[in-house]
This record gives structure tokens, C-alpha cells and sequence, in this order.
């Protein structure tokens, strides 16, 4: 699915990832307070929206063929991250408590699983185009990671249980076994089969990658609190989420009889 024009939704994609740097550095420089109040409503402002268009797309695209289902997974992703997020909130800002470890670990290690059928579903349609080389990459990504997050996390932190510790660390390692999906739709991407805006359901998912492995890291040696500059990369997944849907409805909006995305199996 390649474009020959810049896609308007990608300059407020643009505006929106350095609107969340400026808001978190600026928060954080008037203290840790104000950045975790800030973290917190920015957090509401981009995941609610992302509930209420993966919905939509349910109803826009019914249960038809692989991105029917793939949608399916997609909503249940995101109602159960979104669920995982309000139970943080509630801890942080309601019961002014520690909200990690709590109930909200539960629904976001819940949500790894609809995502990873998604990206099965949704990426089956491309079966063709993937081709072994390109899986083979994508498994040594993972291992590659995996093998860092071994290493990065191998020093002892008295200052944790067990169960805190394992806990930490199984949301890198759930992080780490996504990127093969993702890495097989960067492929697809930077070979010209994908646009940009495809590819964003999946850098969105690389994005919380990369902001786990940071809350691993500072939540092991007791440095993390809602609002550090870490947490930057874990808006710009929901942001990059949200408008890889608003690309996916204005597809949809566009079908029509002669249209090539009536056909849900052979879109690109």
C-alpha cells in the first residue's frame, strides 16, 4: 500500500510527538509533582481516543477475513491497556499509594496476547511478501534483545522481591517476543510494500518497547516515577497507535464500488 503524496494526518503526527517532549520536559522542570499529574492526563488524552476509534473500526470493518479478526484483537489490546492505565491513575492520584506492583500489571501483561493475534491476522494477508530471510532477521532481533535484557538486568537489586523483580522484567521480555511482527512490517516497509502510516500500528508497539526497557532499568534501581523524561517514548506508541487508526478509517472511508479495499484479504 505505497503513496505517491504526503499524507496530511502525518504533519499532526509530527506535531504531536514533539508537543508530548516539550509538555514532559517542562513538567519535569517544575518538579516531580507536576510531572506526574501532567504524565497522567496526557496519558487519559491519547489512550482514550485509541479505545474509541479501535471500536469503531470493529464496527466500520465487521468480522470479515483476516483484518476483521486482526480489529477484533486490536480493541481488546486496547480496552485492556486503557483499564491497566485508569487502575494506575486511580493508585497514583486517588489512594496517593505506589501504583507498581497492583492490579493494573495484570491488564497490561493481558493485553499482549490480543496484540500479538493481531499482528498475526493482520500480517497474514502479507504471507507472499514476507519472505525467510526476513523471519530470520526478525528472530535474531528478538533473541539479540532478549539476550540485552539478560545482560542489563543481571546486576542484584536488594531493594525488590522476587516477585517485583520478575515482574519488571517480564514486560521487557513480552516487549522483546513483539518485535517480531514488528520487525517484519519495518521490513515490509523499508522495501516500499507498506506506507508509513501502515506501518504505525507497529512502531507504536516498538515505541512501548523501548519505554519498558527504560522503566525496567530505573524501576530495578528505584529511580522511576510517573513523568521522567522514559516515559516520552510510551506516549509517542499510543500517539503512533492512534493515527496509524485514523489512517486505517480514512481507508475505510474511501470504499466504494470500484474501490480496492472492498476486498479486506488484498489490502495493502
Amino acid at each position: 500500500m505505497q503513496s505517491n503524496s504526503r499524507n496530511p494526518l502525518t504533519n499532526y503526527l509530527i506535531l504531536s510527538l514533539c508537543a508530548v517532549v516539550a509538555l514532559v520536559m517542562a513538567s519535569n522542570y517544575v518538579g516531580q509533582y507536576a510531572a506526574t499529574v501532567t504524565s497522567n492526563t496526557v496519558n487519559l488524552i491519547v489512550s482514550a481516543p485509541l479505545v474509541a476509534l479501535s471500536i469503531l473500526l470493529v464496527f466500520r470493518n465487521g468480522i470479515r477475513g483476516n483484518f476483521g479478526r486482526a480489529w477484533i484483537f486490536f480493541a481488546a489490546f486496547a480496552v485492556l491497556w486503557f483499564t491497566a492505565e485508569r487502575i494506575w491513575t486511580l493508585y497514583e492520584l486517588v489512594y496517593q499509594v505506589s501504583p507498581w506492583p497492583s492490579e493494573a500489571d495484570f491488564f497490561w501483561l493481558a493485553g499482549y496476547p490480543p496484540y500479538f493475534a493481531f499482528a498475526f491476522f493482520y500480517m497474514r494477508s502479507f504471507g507472499k511478501s514476507i519472505s525467510a530471510k526476513l523471519v530470520a532477521a526478525a528472530v535474531a532481533t528478538v533473541l539479540m534483545v532478549l539476550a540485552f535484557i539478560i545482560y542489563a538486568t543481571s546486576e542484584e537489586h536488594s531493594g525488590l522481591s522476587d516477585y517485583e523483580r520478575a515482574l519488571a522484567l517480564s514486560y521487557p521480555v513480552a516487549d522483546a517476543i513483539s518485535l517480531l511482527p514488528i520487525v517484519l512490517a519495518l521490513g515490509l516497509f523499508f522495501r516500499g510494500q507498506v506506507n508509513l502510516m501502515w506501518s504505525l500500528m507497529f512502531l507504536g508497539m516498538q515505541s512501548f518497547a523501548v519505554a519498558d526497557l527504560g522503566f525496567t532499568v530505573l524501576s530495578l534501581d528505584s529511580k522511576y516515577y510517573t513523568g521522567h523524561p522514559v516515559d516520552i517514548p510510551y506516549f509517542w506508541g499510543y500517539i503512533l497507535l492512534l493515527f496509524g487508526l485514523c489512517s486505517h478509517l480514512q481507508i475505510f472511508r474511501k470504499r466504494g464500488p470500484n474501490n480496492q479495499f472492498n476486498n479486506q484479504d488484498g489490502m495493502r
